[in-house]
């Protein structure tokens, strides 16, 4: 031990100065990694969103100063996918400001630096069950599949005053082809939409409603919304409500329509229309051609920690059983939405009801109600 002080006591002056050496060349040459390891990876954070939110777009992008500059060649994102992008670039601090701005397909951004840009060339792709959909649902379509539970004031004694609602359902996408202009997606929908009387005891259940449907999307230049559906629908009565005496006839109703529905999204709004034909009716003395129409409203600003917005739908459809006396449904109230969540946003609505039912064999009676409903919706 003590050969070993003597030398350092001796060598003390050569060791620190190769000790200072070797710490020296340490910290610069990690602080210039470090400086690079972090352009390049925030610019493939960057990057890997971008490409998830829109990979049909050609983007450019690069980083100074922390900022991001976002550039799209092509037509205007809608306010909704814009603002979605934004807010999963801001999960990370890092980036001081985001600025997007758009151009034409010949336009090349020189303000960006060749060294910090990242060009997506926006080949075809096509995913296998890949994340949300691509058609909306609609806001007050009472038929949509989703998942939702509510309440409902009868205001006339149809099935009873007090009425539990229910549904569960899903809009699942199986396969999507995403081109420069044009998005395909070939998906599933599948729902079950029943009504309770929860004034009686025990519990009366009144309506069950089952549907089962194939569909193809397609959007064009993200504006053009449409959805052509094949489906099936079966209706059965409550248990409960056939053991009363004052029971309905049961009706076996059962169809398959073929539909197609068509929307534009203008800013913050989407109206819509459709046109449906049921291929195969049961019973066969009920009439084929349905109609439907809406609009629905997203707000542009949020609120409740840039989580929120206010949503408003009106939605009407017509059967020619019913001489296309007109089913009007309207809904309004606040959206969550969560930017990772599957394209999935939670909905508190006020729900109102007037016209023909669409609840199975009830399809001929008038109901007429208000109520609040929360809804689970792509």
């Amino acid at each position: 031990m003590s050969i070993f002080l003597k030398i350092f006591v001796k060598e003390r002056k050569h060791l620190i100065k190769i000790y200072t050496i070797l710490l020296f060349t340490f910290f610069v040459e990690s602080y210039a990694y470090g400086v690079l390891l972090t352009t390049d990876y925030y610019l493939g954070y960057a990057s890997s969103i971008i490409e998830d939110i829109i990979p049909e777009e050609e983007v450019e992008i690069s980083l100074e100063d922390n900022i991001l500059n976002i550039r799209i060649h092509g037509d205007e994102l809608d306010t909704q996918t814009e603002q979605r992008l934004k807010s999963r670039l801001e999960k990370r601090q890092y980036f001081q400001s985001i600025t997007l701005k758009y151009t034409d397909h010949q336009t090349t951004d020189k303000s960006l630096k060749a060294a910090h840009a990242v060009l997506n060339n926006a080949t075809d792709t096509t995913e296998v069950l890949p994340s949300g959909v691509i058609y909306n649902s609609p806001v007050a379509d009472p038929k949509w599949p989703k998942f939702s539970v509510g309440y409902q004031r009868q205001l006339k004694d149809i099935y009873g005053k007090n009425i539990f609602s229910l549904s569960f359902g899903e809009n699942l996408a199986l396969l999507r082809h995403k081109g420069k202009n044009m998005t395909y997606e070939i998906g599933i929908q599948a729902g079950l939409f029943g009504l309770m009387d929860i004034t009686k005891s025990p519990t009366t259940l009144i309506n069950s409603d089952y549907f089962v449907g194939l569909g193809l999307s397609f959007v064009h230049n993200k504006s053009w919304q449409n959805l052509l559906q094949l489906s099936h629908l079966s209706s059965h009565l409550g248990d409960e409500l056939l053991l009363n005496k004052t029971a309905p006839q049961r009706i076996n109703l059962s169809y398959e329509a073929l539909k197609w529905l068509t929307a534009y999204k203008i800013d913050t709004f989407r109206p819509y229309i459709g046109v449906g034909y049921l291929v195969h009716r049961d019973p066969s003395n009920i009439k084929p051609f349905t109609l439907e129409a809406g609009c629905d409203y997203l707000s542009k600003n949020r609120f409740i920690f840039q989580t929120a917005r206010y949503v408003f739908g009106v939605h009407t459809h017509y059967w020619e059983t019913n001489n296309f006396k007109p089913s009007i449904n309207v809904r309004t109230g606040i959206q969550f939405e969560n930017q990772v969540w599957q394209g999935r946003n939670l909905q508190f609505l006020v729900d109102y009801s007037h016209g023909k039912s669409r609840h199975g064999q009830f399809y001929a009676k008038n109901e007429h109600y208000i109520g609040l409903l929360v809804a689970l919706a792509n």
